[in-house]
């Protein structure tokens, strides 16, 4: 349970979650994601309180504006690479195709450009997280949260994703 939290983050900045286990750092998350309503308290993006949203207003809203990475990759086994990229592109309407290139152009971006037709289970530990940190991008979202998202890659690759997603393209207007 969370108590006593206040956490504004601003478009560009990176904000760091460090306290010992079970202090509600994914419970924070889960709740700043949409994932849980909270039980007391406001969820605001862009300014909109959104924490009292029902269940598909929440979905929609995830889908179009918020990116996660989990610790564990969660790629959908019978995907390969690109596919689990293309997905949630799909989900919002992007066409086959285009999907598919800015897929193949978000997994290059990240060191996968030879493992787009990889199932994950073809993937090393490190290069299946990329593919779920791609797929965490491939909607443009305004806010990415992780949770402890390069706990896998070794530290040349976590700097290596870290530079990327600093300079990654900025998100597309939210819908009014």
């Amino acid at each position: 349970m969370l108590k006593g939290v206040d956490l504004d983050v601003y478009p560009g900045e990176i904000v760091g979650l460090i306290g010992p286990s079970g202090s509600g750092k994914s419970s924070l998350l889960h709740a700043a994601g949409l994932l849980e309503k909270p039980t007391s308290g406001t969820v605001a993006i862009d300014g909109e309180a959104v924490g009292g949203l029902d269940e598909r207003a929440r979905t929609r809203l995830r889908l179009s504006r918020i990116g996660f990475v989990y610790q564990f990759h969660h790629l959908l086994p019978e995907f390969d690479a690109r596919d689990n990229v293309v997905l949630p592109m799909r989900i919002a309407g992007v066409s086959l195709a285009e999907a598919r290139a800015k897929a193949g152009e978000t997994l290059a971006a990240l060191g996968l450009g030879d493992r787009l037709t990889h199932q994950p289970a073809q993937l090393s530990g490190g290069e299946r997280q990329r593919v779920a940190i791609a797929r965490a991008l491939a909607n443009r979202p305004r806010l990415l949260l992780a949770d402890e998202p390069t706990g896998n890659l070794d530290p040349s690759t976590s700097q290596s994703v870290f530079d990327r997603c600093a300079t990654w393209p900025r998100p597309r207007a939210s819908p009014p």
